[in-house]
């Protein structure tokens, strides 16, 4: 087994950024389960690849991240609080970024748009960026 692979799930809080983790990761997710917060939790998954080999990723679940009050993504105005941008050493290891959002809460889609831009102001475009729409119906 090679190097391991930092990946970081992010997007805003409640929109099931764990349970994608959970499925993907382990095959199941109990939706009956009380839903409690992340702070910060990661996850170790051996993958074996469609060439035969074996890699090692780390999936860092992030803290969900608050809606924007105002304004659209590109307002040079725009003044964004401390949970709502990603924690600046995520920005620094990360190789690859998940961002999750929720179909019926389109304020999360926003947050996915600051999300990007500011990975973008602040890595070299070379990460890897993948988009999940997570969404429960009862």
């Amino acid at each position: 087994m090679g190097k391991t692979s930092k990946v970081v799930i992010c997007g805003m809080k409640g929109v099931g950024k764990t349970a994608v983790l959970e499925q993907l990761i382990y095959g199941n997710v109990n939706l009956k389960s009380c839903f409690y917060p992340t702070i910060e939790d990661i996850y170790v998954a051996n993958i074996e690849t469609d060439r035969g080999t074996k890699e090692r990723v780390c999936f860092y679940d992030t803290a969900g991240l608050e809606p924007p009050l105002t304004g659209p993504p590109q307002s040079p105005t725009m003044q964004l609080t401390a949970n709502q941008v990603l924690q600046r050493h995520y920005l620094g290891f990360a190789e690859g970024f998940v961002m999750v959002y929720d179909t019926t809460r389109p304020e999360s889609l926003d947050v996915l748009m600051y999300l990007k831009k500011d990975i973008d102001r602040n890595k070299d475009k070379k990460e890897v960026i993948s988009i999940f729409n997570y969404s429960y119906d009862a």
